[in-house]
Formats: structure tokens, sequence, C-alpha cells
């Protein structure tokens, strides 16, 4: 052996062999003022003062190891004679002789006292709240004192480097814990406390990580808690904010306003306190809550957890499953939750991974919010669990107007009363009530309209009641559609009759008729008259070759058209609303599959719809048995075409005001040209176009030409001497 060398495993005995000056004993710089323990004046945390205490001990008696030659010129060795002997010595011998050591030197007793004296304190309730309420065994306590003191002061990490015999700074180990602290037993191994509330993990990677001799670190995000003055340490535990280190997750007070699902609440609750009792064998409970978002899920949440002595946290897992630690985040937010006595809710849970479930620490009680229920996380993991789900919906007129009260001092506005708009929406209504109803119903538009899909195209709403001409039947028909339409609010939610539309609260109607006979026009009258903006379904984009694709375009077009204040309107509705028919092939059966879905969509349907078609006896009759109304659309009567003829051209002015229609024999018209109302507009504008070529007013000669011409699109034929002029 080369006697210049010198290995890691011996480099602290050589040095302290060949110095030539006795170090200064480290305990007569560690003096502890036990009062200010006690008193709650300590500069440090006890825990911290504790670990320097065992350090410094221990630091006495390998040195005293050190210093001792029992060969002569052994400290010129890289291993040395005494070193081998003390490495083949009985471990009960050398613990029999470091103990001595301890009771036997001055200075090393002088620090077990101290350590003593400080075990009889109060303790640290920082440190004893964490430790009780995470579980945490006496090996996971020495561990992780010992890698917060690193952590807290990175200069300790040369002093466990030195401990350990080694050349630089190191992390402790579990044998350096165990050591300090006396402990017997196992290291921390992957199901410890330490790794599953993310309090401290190994360095060392793979199945080398949970070795007696491997480094551990502390998570950093700890320390503003963990290093409070001694008063916050032994007198109270840190305060809630100190938990939050690292997380995002937000505290939730019950809203101030009224309880808009108090059956819901008392379901939770209920459900909760009996599983409490001993009837879930101590599972964890999960409360899914199952709406869309703005309807009140947090809000829900907050509300039972208060009934529940607690209070919410809300985290947003969507946020947390982009991130590359998502795992780590999602731990930290529940030892927070643990540490500060929080329920916590999971927003948007349904986008974390269910493998993930199974990892983040499992809460007594623990809310999932998501808009549509979850399928199949707890079996696919293995997490057992309890799980009870509440389905957040639509809140009725009489919550809306309790919601608003509370916001508001003013009367609630047509749009709150009437439209259906979820809690979030109202809030953000209230804040512009200053600003007037029309404000008010402007913001409620944008908020419901925001979703709306390209797969509509809005119609202007030109025309009222008077410029609508039909038979009189079906003109009541008509107003009785918008009676519905309008007061279903009151109907269904103050007099209670919701308990007979439990699949559906919609409006739907069947416009059926030829073409040009008013089925569109109807459909622009109504929307105005409710104050609804209209939009015509694009039937070209909805349906799809590809299978699934046209029902979720019908999907995106309901949702985004339930709420919102329109009018939906299904123009040619024969091309998606046909009949089913007899399966011969694959095609047949995706198609009627399509069809059924429209069916079942279209009942539950919540707004306003009308259906076009000039085939009526085309439409499916299950479907046509669901509608609400049915209303047939004849073409016009003589009487009706003269009122339809008058409409258009009687009392016609330029812009300065001169007339641009001459006479006319309204009756001969009417009885001599059987047209539809929309046949008598085309005419009209052609006639106009004719008199302004020929720079003269209307007269009956432009219109018989541009009505010849309009019949002849239509397949009539006019032979000549018919429809001349008198």
């Amino acid at each position: 052996m080369n006697a210049g060398s010198v290995n890691a495993g011996s480099v602290n005995a050589a040095a302290v062999n060949a110095a030539s000056a006795v170090p200064q004993p480290v305990t007569e710089t560690l003096v502890v003022n036990m009062a200010d323990l006690v008193t709650g004046r300590g500069a440090e945390p006890p825990w911290l003062t504790e670990v320097r205490l065992r350090a410094s001990r221990r630091v006495l008696w390998l040195r005293h190891l050190w210093s001792g030659h029992q060969y002569e010129g052994e400290h010129l060795l890289a291993i040395s004679h005494s070193e081998v002997d003390r490495a083949l010595a009985s471990p009960t011998e050398a613990a029999q002789a470091e103990q001595a050591f301890y009771r036997s030197d001055e200075r090393a007793a002088a620090a077990t006292a101290q350590i003593t004296a400080l075990a009889e304190q109060p303790g640290d309730a920082t440190l004893g709240h964490l430790v009780v309420t995470l579980g945490l065994s006496p090996a996971d306590v020495a561990l992780f004192t010992l890698a917060a003191a690193a952590a807290l002061n990175p200069a300790l990490a040369r002093v466990f480097g030195y401990l350990l015999d080694v050349t630089e700074a190191a992390d402790p180990t579990p044998a350096l814990a165990a050591t300090l602290f006396e402990l017997t037993g196992q290291p921390p191994g992957p199901d410890s406390a330490l790794l599953r509330w993310l309090l401290a993990e190994p360095v060392g990677p793979g199945r080398d990580a949970f070795t007696r001799t491997t480094g551990w670190r502390a998570d950093a995000l700890l320390l503003p808690a963990l290093a409070g003055p001694g008063a916050a340490a032994t007198r109270r535990p840190a305060a809630a904010s100190d938990w939050a280190g690292g997380t995002t997750g937000r505290v939730v007070e019950p809203p101030p306003g009224p309880v808009l699902r108090p059956e819901a609440v008392e379901e939770i609750v209920g459900f909760v306190q009996l599983l409490g009792q001993g009837g879930g064998v101590g599972l964890p409970v999960e409360i899914e809550l199952a709406g869309a978002a703005g309807s009140g899920r947090t809000a829900l949440a907050a509300q039972a957890a208060a009934r529940l002595g607690s209070r919410l946290v809300a985290v947003d897992a969507a946020t947390l499953a982009g991130r590359a630690d998502a795992l780590a985040a999602a731990s930290r937010e529940a030892r927070r939750a643990r540490l500060d006595g929080l329920i916590v809710e999971w927003e948007h849970a349904d986008s974390l991974p269910a493998k993930l479930w199974h990892a983040i620490p499992a809460a007594p009680l623990t809310f999932l919010s998501a808009e549509r229920p979850m399928a199949g996380t707890a079996e696919a993991t293995g997490h057992r669990a309890i799980r009870r789900s509440v389905r957040c919906g639509p809140i009725g007129r009489g919550e809306r107007l309790r919601l608003w009260a509370s916001l508001a001092a003013t009367p609630a506005p047509t749009a709150v009363a009437e439209w259906a708009l979820r809690p979030a929406e109202i809030d953000v209504a209230a804040h512009v009530v200053a600003a007037g109803d029309r404000e008010v119903g402007e913001v409620c538009r944008r908020l419901l309209m925001a979703g709306t899909p390209g797969l509509l195209s809005p119609l202007p709403l030109p025309f009222t009641w008077a410029d609508l001409v039909l038979a009189p039947g079906t003109t009541a028909h008509l107003r009785e559609l918008e009676a519905q339409a309008a007061h279903r609010a009151q109907v269904l939610d103050d007099w209670c009759f919701s308990r007979l539309t439990s699949l559906g609260r919609g409006t739907t109607a069947l416009f059926a008729g030829p073409s040009g006979t008013g089925k569109t026009m109807a459909a622009q009258v109504l929307a105005r008259s409710l104050g609804l903006s209209l939009y015509r379904v694009d039937l070209a984009g909805v349906v799809s070759k590809y299978i699934g694709e046209t029902e979720k375009h019908l999907r995106e077009l309901f949702e985004a058209c339930e709420r919102a204040p329109v009018l939906l309107l299904f123009d040619e509705a024969d091309a998606l609303f046909g009949k089913r028919t007899q399966v011969s092939d694959a095609h047949d059966r995706y198609a009627n599959i399509e069809i059924d879905y429209v069916l079942q969509r279209m009942e539950q349907f919540d707004g306003i719809a009308v259906l076009a078609t000039n085939r009526k006896a085309d439409l499916d009759t299950a479907f046509v048995r669901r509608l609400g109304f049915i209303i047939d659309f004849a073409p016009p009567s003589a009487q009706e075409r003269e009122r339809l003829w008058r409409l258009a051209l009687e009392g016609a002015i330029d812009l300065g005001g001169r007339p641009l229609v001459g006479e006319l024999d309204w009756a001969r018209l009417a009885h001599d040209l059987d047209l539809t109302g929309a046949g008598i507009k085309s005419a009209a504008v052609a006639a106009a176009f004719l008199a302004h070529s020929a720079g003269e007013s209307i007269c009956e000669g432009h219109v018989l030409a541009a009505a010849r011409r309009e019949l002849a699109k239509q397949g009539v034929v006019v032979r000549p001497g018919q429809l001349e002029l008198r």
C-alpha cells in the first residue's frame, strides 16, 4: 500500500491525526438557554436545536476516536490500524463505549443534559402537528428533521459529510438519523409517509433509493412553516398560509347568499356523517359534483364543508395535469389541505390521468367536480373509495330570483327571471346592475352565446305580427306557442308543473306546409315577439358521413343553444329527422342510431326549437309525437292573398316621399294569381325592378309580367291570353 495515498473512508481521521492543534470543542460555542426555550424566545425552533445538539455530541465522540493513536506511525496510513480495530469491534461494544463517553466527557454530558431538558419541554407544536397529522414514524421524524435542517441551513450539509466521514457536503442518510437519534429498525421505504406526503425524498434512483446509506432531501417549500421562531413553534401550529407554499388551491368560503340546493347539501352531509359513524368501514369518501361550469358546484361543496365543520380549498386539476410534476403538485395540494384541516375540491377532476388518483394521498372526504359523471376512475386504479354522485343541474326561476335579491337591491331584470342563467352568470350580471336592465340583458346574452358553434347562422327579424298573413286557426295556434314559450318558467317553476316534464323543459314545434307559406317568417315573428335571437341550423355542416360526427355536432349545437335566448330553426327538417328504415347493412344501422340520438336529445332539449318542413309525411312518427306543437301552414286563400299584395305594394314611396304604385285591382290580383306569400313578395320586387327600368310607377302590367315569371318558376304554364291587362 502506498502510505501517501488517502481514501474517503478515513479522510476525517487522517485530518485529525495530522493536525498540530487540537480543535476547539463545539459545545463551548453551542450554549442553549433553556429558559428561552420555555418562554418561546429562542432564535430557532426546538427541533433544529435538537439536531445541532445531537450532531455536536456525535462530533465529540468521533474526534475522540480519531485522535487516539494505539499504534506508532499509523497516522501515515490510508487505513489505520485503529480504524480496522474499530470496524471489527462488536457493535454492542462500540455502542456501549460511545454511551460511556457521553457520560464521562464533560462537554458530551452537557449536550446530553440539554437534549434531555429539551425533551421535557412542551415541544415544537408545528412539527408535532405535522407528525401527528401525517402519521410519521420515529424513523421518519429523525430523517425528516435532519433533511429539513440541511435545507434550512446549508452549512449543516458539511457537518453531515463530516459525520459520515466523506470528503464533501452530504445529505443525511437513514443510518446517520438512526445513529444520532439512537433508533433501531428499518429505514423509511417506498411506502413511507415521507414519500407519500412529499416531505422528503431519496436522492438515489431506482432500487438504491431506500438503502441505509442513501441521502435524503426535504421539500424546501415546508421551511416557512417549520422555521418559525420559538414563540410560534412552542405555543401554536404554523399559520394556515405557511403550509400553502408551492400550492395553487384557493380557500373558498360559503357564499353569503341563499343555499341554492339545500336538498343536495343535506344529502351530502347526511351521507358523510352516516359513513363517519362506521357505515363506510374507514374508506375514503368521494363526492362527485357533476354539472356545467358556473352551475355552483364549488359553492355547494363549500356549503357542505361548512356544515361538516370544515373549510374548502378548490384546486384546478386541469392546470396540474399540464405540469411535468403533476403528481408532486397534486400531493402538495393534498398535504396542505390535510395540515390546514381543509377539504379539497378537485375542479375539472376528469382532466387528471386515472393512474394519478391512486398516487395522491387519500383524504377522508374529497369533492370531485366535473361537467359529466366520471366513469371508472377508482376501478381503473384499484383505488378503494366510496363515491356518491350529486348532479348540479339548472336552477329554477325562484332560485334565480332569490340569488339576485341577495346580490342586488333592484328587481330582477327579465334576463335573470326568464333565461336559464347559472349562478356564476347571475353573479356577473349583478356587477353591472347600475347600468340598467338593458345592459344587464346584453351582458347575459353575451355570456350565454359565448359557446355558439359555427353550425348556426343568424337570421334578421324585420317582421311583426302585423306582417304575418295566415289563416285564423294557424295564427291562433302560433299565439298559443308564443304564450307557452313566454311563460314556461312561471308555469313549470312557480306552479310546480316541472314534475311532469322530467325529461326536458323545452318548447318544440313543427311548422309543416308547402314552400313559401310563411314558415320561416312565422319563426322570425315569434323570435322577435319573445325577445330572442333566431338561428338557423346549417344542416350541411351538421350531417357528416363519418360515424359519430353527426351526433357530436348535434350535441355541441344543442348545448350551445339550450340556455341561450335564441329560437333554434331547423329548416328542411326532414333531412335530419327522417324515418328509421329496415336495417339491411351497416349504413342503415348507423343512420338509425343517428335518428335515435336526435329523438332522445330533442326530447331532453330545454330551449325553444322550431322545425320547418314541406314533407311532413317523411318525418319519423316517434319524433312527431314528442313535439309540443304541430302547426300546418296552408297556401293563402284569395282574401289572404289580397292582404299580402297590399302589404307588399300599397303605399310604397321613395326616399323623396313620392308614391311608387299606381292604381291596382287588388281583388283581381288576389283572384287570378294563385301565389304563396313568398311568391307574392318575389313578384312585387320583380315588378318594382321592371317599373324602375321603364322609368314608370308600378302598374298592373308590371305586376302581371312579374307574376307570370314567378308562376313559370313554379312550373305553372301560363297560356297566351291569360294574365293580360284588361
